[in-house]
């Protein structure tokens, strides 16, 4: 694939690159794979060498663990103009903790590790800058991670509809799932059947309305609020 005008934008607006001065920026960009792959397709395995870091310009890419017994973690869904194995890079042992699999036709910029240290090692305001880019992205893990040891099935499921929401400036919000219901289960590490049955609940007490993909929730707020009064207790 060629770096179009539209991808080279998607590229220098990133954070990974935006504050890097424009020889910086172009020396990545003259060093940078543009690949395709189709759906399903592997991108990377677990324990191989990290040279590079990527950008996902178009599809949506699964990221996922394999387990000393052979089960697959789904770690996270990587979208359009998101990196992954970007923090690799920073580590003493430079090898890619997940797997990654492309969910449909995807894109990818990948980006040489080495040349971005170089290019961060000269510019160190950029460092700054994304020291707080990645502090976000681990905050952001560690909430994941506490919805997941501390909410049960339909909380999860209800945290994760309203994290879908792109709009928050009306209370009511209608939106598609963007992923296979066997998928947002793995995501949410509960099974499928117990999604449905999560989804039911919600649809049982007037939170959401559902059909097929398409989700109607009539109220954020009173949906946010049901759950966090439960979790602390509150009835």
């Amino acid at each position: 694939m060629t770096l179009t005008p539209q991808y080279r934008q998607l590229l220098l607006q990133h954070p990974m690159l935006g504050l890097l001065p424009a020889a910086s920026q172009n020396a990545l960009l003259s060093e940078t794979h543009y690949r395709e792959y189709p759906a399903q397709a592997l991108i990377l395995r677990q324990g191989d060498r990290a040279e590079r870091f990527f950008i996902v310009l178009e599809g949506k890419v699964k990221l996922f663990r394999i387990s000393a017994d052979g089960k697959e973690k789904v770690v996270e869904i990587i979208q359009p103009g998101h990196t992954f194995a970007e923090a690799v890079m920073f580590m003493q042992k430079q090898v890619y903790p997940v797997c990654a699999e492309a969910l449909e036709p995807v894109q990818l910029a990948a980006l040489p590790n080495r040349l971005m240290l170089h290019c961060l090692q000269d510019n160190p305001q950029t460092c700054l800058h994304l020291l707080g880019h990645l502090s976000v992205r681990l905050h952001q893990r560690l909430d994941e991670l506490e919805n997941l040891t501390l909410q049960n099935a339909t909380q999860r499921f209800a945290l994760y509809l309203v994290g879908q929401v792109k709009d928050r400036r009306e209370d009511d919000a209608e939106l598609d799932l963007m992923l296979p219901k066997g998928l947002i289960a793995a995501r949410l590490s509960i099974k499928p059947e117990t999604l449905s049955r999560a989804m039911a609940t919600l649809r049982d007490r007037g939170l959401i309305e559902s059909h097929a993909k398409h989700i109607r929730i009539p109220s954020v707020v009173k949906l946010l609020n049901t759950f966090t009064l439960e979790a602390q207790g509150v009835s």
